[in-house]
């Protein structure tokens, strides 16, 4: 009989050693589990903050060349040629451009507005210093054939 309970003592102990053993390697897997999912997390994060910069500077510089179109369409312009006459309005920092456009459809006249690198084009007609602007000529791409031409 004292076989016996030193056998099923024993048992108890190892039980309870290998009850221990399982919830501290249990604990370890979940924390690595958490700290694999907190980094993926992180990185998601990160990868949304750039997009959203790069999204609110691109809105900016867009923002920024439509109100240069349309400051532009309300100057006094000299009679259009061949290359780029520009006229800079420096409190808003606005920058706006007027050319003849070698499309053949119209004798358009090719208005650009610009923020640093980007722009967007307006085809109107020019008359007497006056641009005269027709709905849904605008443009957020150079029409003209040559890419040079745009520059």
């Amino acid at each position: 009989m004292k076989i016996f309970n030193v056998i099923v003592s024993s048992r108890l102990i190892a039980t309870n050693q290998q009850v221990g053993l399982s919830a501290i390697a249990m604990v370890m897997i979940l924390m690595l589990l958490g700290i694999i999912l907190l980094t993926g997390f992180h990185s998601l994060i990160t990868s949304w903050q750039k997009s959203i910069v790069s999204e609110l500077h691109y809105y900016a510089r867009f923002n920024q060349a439509s109100s240069a179109l349309h400051w532009g369409s309300r100057q006094i312009w000299a009679e259009p040629t061949a290359n780029w006459q520009c006229q800079i309005e420096t409190n808003n920092q606005l920058h706006a451009c007027i050319k003849s456009s070698s499309l053949t459809t119209d004798r358009y006249t090719l208005l650009r507005g610009g923020s640093a690198d980007f722009y967007l084009y307006q085809l109107t007609h020019y008359d007497n210093g006056k641009l005269k602007i027709e709905h849904g000529h605008w443009l957020d791409y150079c029409p003209e054939k040559r890419n040079m031409d745009c520059n």
